[in-house]
């Protein structure tokens, strides 16, 4: 082959194997997601239009083309506006990335640029952090500081207890319960209704260490979260978690951007609940631990989210993919020859 025959192959290839891994830092999780957007893509110029991996060029990536390729999305697999809005974003990724590497290529980024986010109604669902996420969410604060710290170790015990903020900004000192045998917190809930969340392992090493730096005293009545006004302690306001919450958001959003804008202590709680479901706890425990009144409030833990469908699709087709990977192993034509260079078989 040419150089020039295999300028676009190199370049998505850098783009896979170098830019995004080395130079962006993204995460696995995030460039299996990139890889994921531009193979729908591969498979819709072949299926669609007839064009094989081994005859694209970025000729084919005209405004036109891409947002056909978004309807046949939306139309043939019913793919939702943040789905649609993920592929689309991974396209312009790369195109951008091109386009830095070769100013010629740069009309094409700009074509497909100016297609805009696709709105849509919004799923019954709630916005959760994955593990991953966590790892590096709670990685982000300096623990070098003060500040850093406690922030950090608010973020952690707000998910391991799955409280509420105003149920975290009203527990006190006296809230911690401990026996020769367990640690708990008491929290005070909606509806004048209390609830004892037991705490384990690592969660009960953090606390201990917050308590020894931020309350030597241990007074019962004090608040476990504080500002210092005047030399005095008074009970932390939502806006001070709101704010440390959005810089920590956007910290991580720009280390992995798949990571949820607005960051809010809410979507810690939701992130316990979906691990927990995601375990196998029963909806009815959930319930108990969140301080729900009624199991029905908790059923929006229970929809099948698009990393458990992908995971339940991988277990029923494991066995025929093997059979398909054994069959096609000794195959080496142009095409998965391609694929193959790209990372993307």
């Amino acid at each position: 082959m040419k150089k020039n025959e295999m300028y676009f192959y190199q370049l998505l290839r850098d783009f896979l194997a170098d830019y995004l891994v080395t130079r962006r830092n993204f995460s696995d999780k995030t460039v299996r997601s990139y890889r994921q957007s531009l193979n729908l893509l591969r498979n819709y110029f072949r299926e669609e239009k007839g064009i094989s991996f081994d005859k694209l060029d970025f000729s084919c990536f005209s405004r036109s083309s891409i947002y056909d390729f978004l309807m046949w999305l939306k139309n043939s697999r019913n793919s939702s506006a943040q789905t649609l809005n993920l592929r689309l974003s991974a396209i312009k990724s790369f195109l951008k990335y091109c386009s830095e590497e070769d100013i010629e290529l740069m009309p094409v980024y700009l074509d497909i640029s100016s297609i805009h986010a696709f709105k849509g109604t919004k799923k019954p669902c709630v916005e959760y952090l994955a593990q991953e996420q966590l790892k590096l969410l709670f990685a982000l604060p300096d623990i070098t500081t003060r500040l850093g710290r406690r922030d950090r170790f608010f973020l952690i015990f707000a998910y391991e207890t799955g409280a509420r903020m105003q149920e975290l900004l009203d527990l006190q000192i006296s809230s911690i319960i401990r026996s020769d045998v367990s640690t708990r917190v008491r929290i005070h809930g909606k509806g004048n209704k209390t609830r004892y969340v037991p705490l384990l392992g690592n969660t009960v090493n953090h606390l201990d260490s917050y308590l020894a730096e931020f309350h030597k005293e241990r007074s019962a009545e004090a608040f476990l979260f504080y500002t210092i006004h005047d030399s005095k302690h008074t009970q932390m306001k939502p806006g001070t978690v709101d704010y440390f919450m959005k810089k920590y958001g956007k910290l991580a959003h720009e280390a992995d951007n798949t990571f949820p804008k607005g960051l809010h202590a809410h979507m810690l709680r939701h992130s316990i609940a979906m691990a927990m479901y995601k375990k196998g706890i029963p909806l009815s425990y959930i319930k108990d631990f969140l301080g729900h009144n009624s199991v029905d409030t908790t059923t929006v833990y229970s929809y099948a989210d698009e990393e458990t469908i992908t995971k339940a699709l991988e277990a029923v087709n494991h066995e025929e993919h093997n059979k398909e990977v054994t069959k096609q192993k000794n195959w080496k034509g142009k095409e998965q020859y391609l694929l193959e260079f790209c990372g993307l078989s």
